[in-house]
């Protein structure tokens, strides 16, 4: 577990070797990328990529991230056509998740038995270098119980975890905050199963045409492409009620104590004044990478109001991160 009293850079330095060797023995580790903190085996050792299964208790159905230093060592377990290379050059290092098909050295755990890998490779410096030390490709699903709401800073990975907690390379907060978005490219036409901070009209600009929409109905126990398509997902402890927008969660929702409000600004506060509910904010002025950044720490906060309901509302889709925002959001209200 983490030494809270050394510096961060010290608790870096003592912790790399660790989780290397960690690593390179078969075991989990707990890593930073620009998104979440994520839980990382070699994903070339299936016993290894059991144990991540194990700690999330993850159904078998629900396939795991691949996450690889470059598009050469990318290719080194899968099969990249033009428009994939393309977006690799664009969009790599960073949050783009791609499903394209995969080589048998890819073990069936990893991704639930299909014929296709969910890769990416991430910014995170620290993640990065644990790439380049170890030489292999990491599986590295969000670091949390399967289904909760991800971490996005070391402190929350040992706060879901506990005495189970595997080794933590403190990384300090995520800079994006949300899963990354992941773009099936085994379709007649790419398609985006999961959004996420790269957005639509992004991808549509770097590969001149429309994606499709997703129109897969996900059923439970049928393998997936892609992480974090089920119904109810990065889901707090406590009840998330949903409103169409921030008009309506200003005029429905209730005002008494035993509630908690969730706005996307400060601006809404006087809207609040008379109210009993507690109320937090997500930003300073509704920025959506701000919002983004701080919507799962906020939930975790929430959580520990112990409150009998938390209060959101949509945000206005206007990018690819409001678009990511609302995913999870309703992710996280469906019960």
């Amino acid at each position: 577990m983490l030494l809270r009293k050394q510096s961060t850079a010290s608790l870096q330095k003592a912790n790399f070797s660790l989780c290397i060797n960690t690593l390179l023995e078969g075991g989990v580790v707990a890593l930073p990328t620009e998104t979440v903190y994520g839980l990382a085996s070699l994903a070339l050792d299936p016993d290894a990529v059991a144990k991540i299964y194990r700690l999330k208790g993850r159904p078998s159905t629900n396939p795991l991230i691949v996450h690889v230093l470059n598009l050469e060592q990318a290719m080194e377990i899968s099969y990249p056509d033009t428009i994939c290379k393309l977006l690799c050059r664009k969009f790599w290092p960073g949050p783009l998740t791609l499903i394209i098909p995969k080589k048998k050295v890819v073990p069936n755990n990893v991704t639930a038995g299909l014929g296709t890998v969910a890769i990416r490779s991430p910014s995170h410096p620290l993640f990065r270098k644990v790439l380049k030390s170890t030489g292999k490709p990491l599986a590295a699903p969000s670091a949390n119980p399967y289904s909760t709401v991800s971490p996005t800073s070391a402190e929350e990975v040992v706060n879901s975890f506990g005495s189970a907690c595997p080794p933590v390379l403190d990384g300090g907060k995520c800079k994006i905050g949300l899963e990354s978005t992941v773009l099936d490219l085994t379709c007649e036409t790419p398609t985006i199963l999961r959004p996420g901070p790269i957005s639509r009209t992004a991808v549509e600009k770097v590969i001149g045409r429309k994606l499709a929409n997703p129109t897969e109905i996900f059923k439970s126990g049928i393998p997936r492409k892609s992480p974090g398509l089920s119904d109810k997902h990065y889901a707090p402890e406590t009840p998330v009620r949903l409103y169409p927008s921030i008009k309506s969660l200003l005029e429905l929702a209730p005002s008494s104590s035993e509630n908690l409000i969730i706005i996307p600004s400060k601006e809404f506060l006087p809207s609040l004044d008379s109210y009993s509910a507690t109320v937090m904010t997500l930003s300073e002025n509704g920025d959506s990478l701000e919002i983004g950044r701080n919507l799962y720490a906020t939930l975790k906060k929430a959580d520990l109001l112990k409150k009998k309901i938390v209060h959101l509302s949509l945000l206005e889709e206007t990018d690819g991160m409001t678009e990511a925002i609302n995913d999870r959001l309703r992710r996280a209200s469906c019960s």
